[in-house]
């Protein structure tokens, strides 16, 4: 069995002093700098709204001609981005 030394106890400044960019030591003060939220890809987190699940019932006619609107187009989008965007549509024309 290999006999090894105790490993030697850091000091709190010596472990903050490791650390990332999220911090830095000035004068034995620790001080965080300033940092955005990234979201995906690194780019700044958009604030998102409140979304609320729904239930929607559809006859399988109808759920038919959705998904061939949907192969039509290129990319395709998801089933959901397309009735999404098939709902703003309509309220567009009946806003204004």
């Amino acid at each position: 069995m290999a006999v090894t030394r105790k490993p030697k106890q850091q000091t709190p400044d010596e472990f903050i002093s490791q650390g990332g960019s999220a911090t830095m030591v000035v004068d034995r003060e620790v001080v965080a700098e300033p940092t955005k939220e990234l979201g995906k890809r690194g780019r700044p987190a958009k604030e998102k709204e409140e979304e609320s699940g729904v239930k929607l019932r559809l006859s399988l006619s109808l759920l038919e001609r959705i998904d061939g609107a949907v192969d039509q187009r290129k990319p395709s989008p998801s089933r959901h981005q397309w009735i999404l965007e098939a709902i703003y549509e309509k309220l567009d024309r009946a806003e204004g």
